[in-house]
């Protein structure tokens, strides 16, 4: 693990399956902004500019700006690992409301379980093959 810089509290970092996915989903433009948005978690609980709230067993992240909100609304799910002081993004999706879904909600707990339980054990999530 790299060090952190006296004012970041966490790595923030994406599973796997979320960077395959951010490929897909965003333009350059978008997954750039996306990236300095989700860099400010790095200081997390204190980052009263971002829009952050409790959804199921991880926290979710609505990630506004200019080149984002043109499709609607992308969210960002996140679980916060305090022993590890590390953020996983565990996943992005658009919404044509402002809601998340049942499904969307079973979608991230689920993963949110299947990370914790790989964690639990010691495994990597980049050594998981998922």
């Amino acid at each position: 693990m790299s060090a952190l810089r006296v004012e970041d509290r966490y790595r923030v970092v994406p599973l796997p399956r979320v960077q395959r996915e951010a490929k897909k989903l965003l333009t350059s433009e978008q997954l750039a902004e996306g990236i300095g948005v989700a860099k400010q978690l790095r200081k997390y609980p204190d980052v009263p500019q971002l829009r952050i709230e409790p959804c199921g067993e991880a926290m979710e992240l609505r990630l506004e700006s200019k080149s984002v909100d043109r499709q609607g609304w992308l969210r960002a799910m996140f679980y916060v690992d305090e022993r590890r002081k590390t953020i996983y993004i565990v996943d992005l999706f658009w919404k044509k409301t402002n809601r998340v879904s049942v499904a969307d909600l079973h979608r991230i707990n689920h993963r949110v379980r299947e990370l914790k339980s790989l964690l639990s054990t010691g495994g990597h999530p980049w050594k998981s093959g998922e």
